[in-house]
């Protein structure tokens, strides 16, 4: 149920023309869609062009779109939260110089950058949180969404945080479809459910282009709502950074039994101010913060989490076949450069120090469809790997 819920942000309706899927724009309301992109689009200071051709608009960063929430009306803006201890910081190599930020040019001070959303994003981001609206409210099975994950398993425990590298990969999904490779930070009880995903995304019904991207995914559900969305598709996350920047593509990646790029994500959360930050660099020490999840939308979040999980998700609404998953192959642990990887899988604790995963706790679920998707614990394996997974397959027909 928790993967079913957690995903209404990335589910779409299509239908076929000419053999080719296209999202259906059957009921688009727009007086109501024009409404949210002047609400999410904000006047820019200055815009960029960048070289894979998103606009991104430099925002004054008091006026970014999380600002309109009502929950957010009295939020001071939080800029240097404090360090996490077991994370080792150099100033010599700017994320965004490897990871594709913006590298020709940068927004100006007290400004940040978004990604400009356009009514196609929109419109397709409200057919996938109706759809799913429509299977809870049907009790229709939700069976064409399949995660592979590994996580400890250990009763009562807290965590505040989760991060690890994660190998970056360029794969081939079709409009209504979606691919990721992700951490779960979740906090449920008997009738509330909170979470964060983080991690690389491919969705290119909302997101375009052919390249893997930077995303984060924030949802709270209690008896009466589902509110959240991923990324800036509506009022939540707030972009500190100047040149890193949720939703940015991986222009790095690798290539099959030649070379492997890995990128380092994390999602802390700060104690002294209750609110999750998501960081991402080349390795762990050259991380940055890149914004944060505020304590003020979340219940059960607000204090920590009790469960982080590690792995891959993908979904397909309209067709029966599923996407791949991680590098599109089954894993190995024979040969790291033909497998997909997380590696210094790692969580938060309440210390705020970032400390290695039990591997005598950690237990995989491989879901019900291994003949496309596996995941393998490889546990800890030294040097720069320490506790790590591999996973990913081929999708295609697994129902």
């Amino acid at each position: 149920m928790f993967f079913v819920l957690f995903s209404y942000s990335l589910i779409s309706t299509s239908h076929c023309v000419g053999g080719k899927r296209n999202l259906s724009k059957e009921g688009v309301d727009d007086i109501e869609i024009e409404r949210q992109l002047r609400i999410l689009n904000k006047k820019p200071v200055k815009t960029i062009i960048t070289e894979v051709g998103d606009v991104i608009d430099c925002v004054d960063i008091y006026k970014q779109p999380a600002f309109d929430n009502p929950l957010l009306k009295d939020h001071k803006i939080q800029m240097n939260p404090r360090s996490i201890s077991g994370e080792t910081r150099s100033k010599n190599v700017s994320s965004s110089s490897i990871f594709h930020g913006l590298q020709r040019e940068q927004c100006p001070s007290g400004t940040i950058p978004i990604r400009r959303i356009t009514r196609e994003d929109l419109v397709n981001a409200k057919f996938f949180a109706k759809k799913v609206e429509q299977i809870h409210a049907n009790g229709f099975p939700n069976n064409r969404y399949h995660s592979v994950y590994a996580a400890e398993v250990i009763r009562e425990k807290k965590y505040f945080g989760g991060a690890a590298s994660m190998s970056i990969h360029v794969l081939t999904v079709d409009p209504d479809q979606f691919s990721t490779s992700q951490i779960w930070i979740v906090n449920t009880t008997r009738d509330e459910m909170n979470g964060i995903q983080f991690g690389i995304m491919k969705h290119p019904s909302v997101v375009g282009g052919h390249l893997p991207r930077l995303f984060g995914l924030w949802m709270v559900r209690d008896g009466h709502r589902i509110a959240g969305c991923y990324n800036i598709m509506c009022r939540g996350f707030i972009q500190t950074h100047r040149s890193v920047f949720i939703d940015q593509p991986f222009v790095r990646s690798s290539v099959y039994g030649q070379i492997s790029y890995d990128v380092h994500i994390m999602v802390y959360r700060a104690q002294d101010t209750g609110h999750w930050w998501l960081k991402m660099g080349a390795t762990a020490e050259i991380s940055e913060n890149v914004g944060y999840w505020p304590n003020e939308i979340f219940t059960t979040l607000r204090t920590s989490a009790s469960v982080v999980r590690y792995g891959g998700y993908v979904g397909s609404m309209y067709q029966a076949s599923t996407p791949p998953m991680g590098n599109g192959f089954f894993p190995q642990l024979q040969d790291i450069y033909t497998t997909a990887y997380m590696r210094l899988m790692k969580y938060v604790n309440e210390a705020e120090a970032s400390v290695d995963l039990n591997p005598n706790s950690v237990r995989i679920m491989n879901g019900t469809v291994p003949q496309c998707y596996k995941i393998m614990f490889a546990g800890q394996i030294g040097g720069n790997w320490k506790n790590t997974i591999v996973y990913g397959g081929p999708g295609g027909y697994c129902d």
